[in-house]
């Protein structure tokens, strides 16, 4: 099944406004020869910019997942927006397939345009969502190829777990890094995104068993995650004013 040319795909970056990501991501988008009118940058809100309304509204005060006596980072809590503000791009302007990624991909081994048929060539028609990522090989989950030479894999949304009893995998997700989904499995997560409690990847899980997502990986993957990865979600000496405007917003939300 061959994407038709009148279906709308779209490319979705979330953005923390660091030039030297944007560079990379501009780079390798452009290889693919992907028009600039049909990618989306979301780059706000940022750790620094989130406010009383956001919080109050978006993250849930009981977090789970080992931070049960701590609070939500605020960068988990941006991450987390921004993908839930391009699910709601996608669902508002009726986007029929789309890629939301995140700006600490290295690089993209591959046409996207061609990945993208080759998707649909293995995807049965209930799929809601593909995820690509050099984090995990397939393999690592434990669980069975669809068939060896196939690039789609169907992937359990339960969590599953070593023989010495630790966890292994939480479901579905592939981190949060490449994925691509259809308007239908976005307005199904955009419609039960809010409240979050963790970072999107962890909460997309929780989503996936809730509304039974058929989640796919592609493996092989072409994506290769930033040698140089820094996470963006920790603060740094010098936002000390955003830190204390970031309690006292917790304090008065009581998260």
């Amino acid at each position: 099944m061959q994407k038709k040319e009148n279906t709308k795909l779209k490319f979705f970056i979330i953005h923390n406004l660091d030039e030297k990501r944007k560079q990379v991501i501009d780079r390798e988008l452009e290889k693919s020869q992907i028009p600039n009118e049909d990618i989306i940058f979301i780059n706000h809100p940022n750790k620094n910019e989130l406010t009383y309304a956001i919080k109050k509204n978006a993250v849930q005060k009981n977090t789970k997942y080992g931070v049960e006596k701590k609070t939500i980072k605020d960068g988990w809590i941006s991450v987390s927006y921004k993908h839930y503000l391009a699910l709601k791009y996608i669902v508002e302007n009726s986007i029929d397939l789309a890629f939301i990624i995140e700006d600490n991909v290295g690089k993209i081994d591959g046409n996207l345009y061609k990945r993208v048929n080759k998707y649909l060539e293995e995807l049965p028609d209930d799929w809601d969502i593909v995820f690509e990522c050099d984090q995990f090989p397939f393999s690592y989950s434990g669980e069975p190829l669809t068939k060896n030479n196939n690039l789609i894999h169907k992937k359990s949304n339960e969590i599953t777990y070593q023989a010495s009893g630790e966890q292994l995998l939480g479901g579905g997700s592939r981190a949060a890094q490449f994925y691509f989904i259809n308007l239908d499995a976005a307005k199904k997560l955009f419609e039960n995104y809010l409240p979050f409690n963790h970072a999107p990847d962890v909460w997309m899980n929780d989503l996936f068993r809730k509304l039974d997502i058929n989640s796919f990986w592609a493996d092989p993957t072409i994506i290769e995650t930033e040698k140089s990865h820094r996470t963006s979600t920790n603060y740094k000496p010098r936002d000390f004013y955003y830190i204390i405007k970031s309690k006292f917003i917790n304090f008065i939300i009581g998260l």
